[in-house]
């Protein structure tokens, strides 16, 4: 478990910032996230390859953890990733809640925009926007090093693990 590059993938409301900065902590290594490329967090990005460009400047360094759910930034990580982590709602009316408990207490958020993040997470979940991929399907390729964790207590398990490495090294 030797992580030096490390991507964060999954379901909105999963915990990805959250674990990034768990493991920033642990393997004293900078983060990022892909919702600063946006200008609008999650609707309105920046230039499509002004963004990627300078993500993947993050890419070139020797450790990063980099988590997000924007496939289009992360994707040229995957292959430079040691880990990509994977994290999942199972049951989307606890996702549901989970957004719209976070929605509530966050800064600017609107009902309206709430809304239509919930209706985002419907429609990727059931695979209605077509022509795009699942996060399953995104990182087939990678499979080997995935790892998936779909809940408090699995990523707990693997923040518990890597801390005892840490300290056995």
């Amino acid at each position: 478990m030797n992580y030096k590059k490390v991507i964060i993938i999954g379901d909105q409301g999963r915990g990805k910032t959250t674990l990034a900065k768990k493991l920033s902590e642990i393997l004293h290594t900078e983060s990022h996230s892909t919702d600063d490329y946006y200008e609008v967090k999650f609707t309105k990005i920046r230039d499509r390859e002004e963004s990627i460009e300078s993500i993947s400047k993050n890419y070139d360094k020797d450790e990063w953890i980099v988590e997000g759910s924007s496939p289009h930034l992360l994707k040229p990580g995957f292959q430079k990733a040691d880990v990509i982590i994977y994290l999942k709602h199972n049951n989307i009316i606890y996702q549901w809640w989970v957004l719209i408990k976070r929605g509530f207490f966050a800064k600017n958020e609107t009902w309206k925009g709430i809304y239509r993040l919930l209706k985002h997470v419907y429609y990727k979940k059931r695979g209605l926007y077509k022509g795009k991929l699942s996060y399953e399907e995104i990182i087939a390729p990678y499979r080997s090093k995935v790892v998936e964790l779909s809940s408090f207590k699995q990523i707990q398990n693997f923040i518990a693990s890597l801390e005892i490495e840490k300290r056995v090294r």
